[in-house]
């Protein structure tokens, strides 16, 4: 049979249907058990979908697949595959802990109505490895193919690193990437990330919101310690071996916070902080690291929240600003991955903007991926509007769409019948 006959049955039978199992078993209280999941996701992808992080189609042929498979999506559909969430926000049921280690009737249900492009894990969904690896694979058979993207955040070491907030995933030496840069080899950053990218990727998890890709400054100690060093040439090297190393390990990859930090002082979490540097400097430095991180093969690019007026000529967030998401990063750089928000539930998100307002104003400035936003729902139906009123292109959502499916197909995530 012919691939675009077979796009086009993968697309009708399953594009938006929950490879969870039968309609009327919504309300199961159980997961299904591991064989019955693994048949699931088979039959549906038409492929055995353990193959996750390893980069297998060309990226011509990963385009024109996904151009199928957008073909047939209806809107709703592609605004679905450009969040990725936390399981509390597909259900707000918590537990007196705020944990939530298994895939519920609710969490399933919306997946499947939403088409939820991934899903971000944190310590409050880790237990234990069985536990982890049962999650995971109920979270992809709750999608046709497998086809969410499933991140932690793991900068191989320091506080932000999954690794050091669960007993599941323990990365033993305790250095954090600053340590790294300044004390370990290139070679030795590569092979401390391929091993720890093997662990995790071996829970099924597959997407790494890391590294960072900045170069430090003593102007913020707490940043500093998440950057793989002060000099230009170290991180350089540093981030390219990073990079080889989880994905060869079998986790895609992404580069924060473009277009860098800064020399700022204070937490731009909460606060909209300024950086001053000029364009020419962030031309010479800044773009040089993640230039580096995107040669080497890096998934995604994560915007900054921090504000650069020298370039905007006004006082917004990065990843708010279209000349430095698509004019700088997408068309100067050259960079033809996934555009990711930076978190979107940071305080100083949810204090300034509404989550709608943020959504699309991430979007029209050429964000692909939203991560975060607080009220989803409210983010969803604003990109749904604006789209419908012609505020945003239609074609602006489908280019963000097909960067999305277009990875995923290249890394295995989504896996079509050849």
């Amino acid at each position: 049979m012919k691939r675009g006959i077979l796009l086009a049955l993968m697309v009708l039978m399953g594009i938006c249907v929950c490879a969870c199992g039968k309609r009327g078993q919504d309300n199961a209280e159980t997961d299904k058990p591991a064989e019955t999941e693994k048949q699931t996701a088979d039959t549906v992808s038409g492929q055995a979908s353990g193959t996750d992080g390893e980069i297998q189609i060309s990226h011509s042929e990963a385009f024109a697949m996904a151009e199928g498979l957008l073909k047939n999506m209806t809107l709703e559909e592609k605004i679905g595959q450009m969040f990725m969430l936390h399981l509390s926000q597909l259900d707000e049921t918590r537990t007196l802990d705020g944990n939530h280690y298994k895939v519920t009737p609710k969490i399933r249900r919306m997946l499947k109505k939403y088409n939820i492009g991934g899903i971000y894990l944190t310590s409050n969904n880790i237990d234990n490895a069985r536990q982890t690896k049962k999650l995971v694979r109920s979270l992809k058979n709750c999608v046709s193919g497998g086809a969410l993207y499933v991140a932690v955040e793991e900068e191989a070491g320091g506080d932000y690193s999954i690794s050091a907030q669960t007993d599941v995933l323990r990365e033993a030496d305790g250095l954090t990437p600053e340590h790294m840069g300044r004390e370990m080899s290139d070679e030795q950053v590569y092979e401390k990330c391929r091993k720890i990218a093997q662990e995790i990727a071996g829970y099924g998890i597959n997407m790494n919101l890391a590294p960072v890709s900045d170069i430090a400054s003593a102007k913020n100690n707490e940043y500093a310690r998440r950057c793989l060093g002060s000099e230009l040439e170290g991180v350089i090297e540093q981030t390219e071996s990073f990079v080889r190393g989880m994905s060869d390990g079998g986790l895609g990859t992404t580069l924060k916070y473009f277009p860098g930090i800064g020399n700022v002082s204070g937490d731009y979490r909460t606060q909209l902080l300024e950086n001053t540097d000029s364009l020419m400097t962030l031309r010479n430095i800044n773009f040089a690291t993640y230039s580096a991180g995107m040669e080497a093969g890096a998934d995604a690019v994560m915007m900054s929240s921090v504000s650069v007026s020298k370039v905007t000529m006004k006082k917004i967030p990065a990843f708010m600003s279209q000349e430095i998401v698509t004019n700088l990063l997408r068309e100067e750089l050259g960079f033809d991955g996934v555009i990711m928000t930076p978190f979107l539930n940071d305080l100083l998100m949810t204090d300034k903007y509404t989550s709608g307002f943020a959504a699309v104003e991430a979007v029209k400035a050429g964000c692909d991926l939203l991560v975060l936003p607080e009220d989803w729902k409210e983010s969803y139906e604003a990109l749904l509007a604006a789209v419908n009123r012609g505020d945003i292109d239609e074609k602006v959502i489908n280019t963000a769409v097909q960067r999305i499916l277009q990875n995923k197909i290249q890394r295995g995530i989504l896996v079509l019948e050849q």
